[in-house]
C-alpha cells in the first residue's frame, strides 16, 4: 500500500516547521522547490497494492536515493548523515525535524526492486527535463566507459571453490547425504595456487586448479544424481551455470567471470596498472556546452563503440522527443556516418585536404570539445558511486548508471539554482539601492 505524503506546512504545537530554522536559499531547497513530487507520486502509484501495510512515502524513498548520490553515500551511511541534517529532510518531504531515519537502510533494496528499470529510468528523464530548452542541444558529446562490478579477480580455481561451497549449500538445505564436501581439502587446494609465479610452485599451482574442478564436477554429479525432480528444476539454472564455468576453455567466447553476476565481461583497459575490466560497458551522451547528460546505456559483452550510438539516440529520442543534428564522437565510433537524422562526426587521421583553413579550426575545436566528457566520466566514477556497482541482479548495471547520471544533473541543477538564486537577490538589492540613491538625489 503507497505511504501517505507529509504536508510540509502542517503546524505542530511541540516542534517547530523546518521552515522555520533553515537558509531558505540553501541549494537543497531551492532543487526541492523545483522538483515536482507529485509525478513520482502519480508515475510509482502503479508498483503498489491497495491493501496492506502502508509503505514508506514515494518522495521519502525517490528523495533518499538521489542524496545517496548526489552526496556519494552508502545507504547506511545516508540514514545516519539524514538524521543530522535538516537540509536533507526537507528535500525527502519532511515537515518537522526527525531524530532518526523512518525506516530501515533495506528499504532502499526493496524500493529499487518495487520500481525496476522503468521506474529508475523515470527518475533519470525527470533529471534531464528539469533543464528544458538547455538540454536540447543541436550538438551533443558522447563516449564510453567500464562500470565495474563488485566481483573479485576471476580465476579459475576461485570460481571452482565457490562451485564447491554452493553445492555443499545445496545437499545441506535439501537434507541430502554427501559422500564428501571437500570442505577442508578445497581450501588447501586453493592455497596450493597461491604465488603460482615462483618456479618451485607452478606445477604444483596447476594440479590444483585441475584437482578443484575435478571436485567440482563430482560435487555436481552427486547432486543431479540424489536430487528429486522436484529440486532438480529449481536449480536447473544454477547447474547450467556452473557446468558451463567448469566446461570453459580459455579461448572461449562470452565466459563466465562471476557466479553471482553472470553478466560480467571482461573489457581490456590496455594501462600498465590494469590490463583489464570486469564489468559491464556504458555509453552515455551529454550536452555540448553545459555538459547535461541526455542519455546513459548499460551494453551486455563488449560491443564495439560504434554500435552504443544509435541505442543512445533511441533513448534521448523516448526521453525528451528530441534528435540532435550531430553527435561528436572520438575515433572508437569509426564505422558510423549517419543515424537517421543525425550526423556523427569522428576525428580524421589528418586534415583533408578539400578543407579551407576554417573548416579545419572549426573540426580542431569541435574534437577538443570532445573532450570534455571525459572529465564527467570520471566524476560519474569518483564522486556518483558509478565506479563500483554494488547493486545485485541482472538489471542492476542499468539502475546504477541511471542513478549516476541523475546525481550528477540534480548537482548541475543544484549549482545553476543557486547562481541564479544570487543573481536575482544581487538585481533586487540594485535596483533598491539604485533607487534610494535616485530617491535622495531627486529631493536634495
Amino acid at each position: 500500500m503507497k505511504g501517505k505524503k507529509t504536508h510540509q506546512t502542517q503546524r505542530d504545537f511541540f516542534k517547530p516547521l523546518l521552515t522555520d530554522f533553515i537558509d531558505l536559499s540553501h541549494e537543497l531547497i531551492l532543487l526541492s522547490n523545483k522538483i515536482d513530487w507529485n509525478y513520482f507520486e502519480q508515475d510509482f502509484a502503479q508498483y503498489y497494492s491497495h491493501t496492506g501495510q502502508p509503505a514508506m512515502p514515494v518522495r521519502l524513498m525517490v528523495g533518499s536515493l538521489l542524496l545517496k548520490r548526489i552526496y556519494n553515500l552508502s545507504d547506511e551511511r545516508l540514514c545516519e548523515s539524514w538524521a543530522m541534517n535538516p537540509y536533507m529532510q526537507y528535500f525527502c518531504g519532511m515537515a518537522h525535524f526527525e531524530h532518526q531515519f523512518p525506516c530501515d537502510p533495506s528499504d532502499f533494496v526493496h524500493f529499487r526492486k518495487r520500481i525496476g528499470e522503468p521506474g529508475v529510468e523515470k527518475i533519470f528523464a525527470y533529471s534531464v527535463l528539469l533543464f528544458g530548452s538547455q538540454a536540447k542541444e543541436k550538438v551533443q558529446l558522447s563516449d564510453t566507459t567500464v562500470a565495474e562490478n563488485n566481483t573479485t579477480y576471476p580465476t579459475d580455481s576461485k570460481l571452482a571453490k565457490k562451485i564447491i561451497d554452493k553445492c555443499n549449500k545445496i545437499a545441506f538445505q535439501e537434507g541430502l547425504a554427501q559422500r564428501q564436501t571437500y570442505v577442508r581439502v578445497s581450501k588447501q587446494f586453493v592455497r596450493d595456487t597461491h604465488n603460482r609465479a615462483h618456479p618451485k610452485r607452478y606445477k604444483k599451482a596447476k594440479k590444483a586448479d585441475a584437482k578443484l574442478k575435478t571436485i567440482a564436477g563430482r560435487l555436481l554429479r552427486e547432486l543431479e544424481r540424489k536430487l528429486s525432480q522436484d529440486a532438480l528444476k529449481r536449480y536447473e539454472e544454477e547447474l547450467k551455470l556452473y557446468w558451463k564455468v567448469l566446461q570453459q576453455k580459455r579461448t572461449d567466447k562470452d565466459k563466465i567471470y562471476s557466479l553471482h553476476k553472470p553478466f560480467t565481461a571482461c573489457i581490456a583497459k590496455g594501462k600498465a596498472h590494469k590490463k583489464y575490466e570486469f564489468g559491464t560497458k556504458v555509453g552515455l551522451t551529454t550536452t555540448y556546452s553545459s555538459l547535461i547528460i541526455t542519455a546513459i546505456k548499460s551494453f551486455g559483452g563488449n560491443p564495439h563503440d560504434s554500435k552504443t550510438i544509435e541505442p543512445l539516440l533511441d533513448q534521448m529520442a523516448s526521453t525528451l522527443n528530441y534528435a540532435p543534428d550531430e553527435v561528436v564522437y572520438d575515433r572508437g565510433g569509426k564505422g558510423q556516418k549517419q543515424i537517421k537524422s543525425t550526423k556523427i562526426s569522428t576525428p580524421d587521421y589528418r586534415p583533408l585536404k578539400r578543407d579551407t583553413e576554417y573548416q579545419k579550426r572549426t573540426k580542431r575545436n569541435k574534437f577538443r570539445r570532445r573532450a570534455a566528457i571525459e572529465p564527467v566520466i570520471g566524476h560519474l566514477k569518483t564522486d556518483f558511486r558509478l565506479n563500483q556497482n554494488y547493486l545485485w541482479g541482472g538489471e542492476s548495471s542499468q539502475i546504477n548508471a541511471f542513478l549516476a547520471a541523475a546525481g550528477w544533473n540534480l548537482k548541475k541543477m543544484m549549482k545553476q539554482l543557486k547562481e541564479n538564486y544570487g543573481n536575482l537577490l544581487t538585481l533586487i538589492l540594485n535596483a533598491i539601492f539604485r533607487t534610494n540613491y535616485l530617491c535622495k538625489k531627486l529631493c536634495s
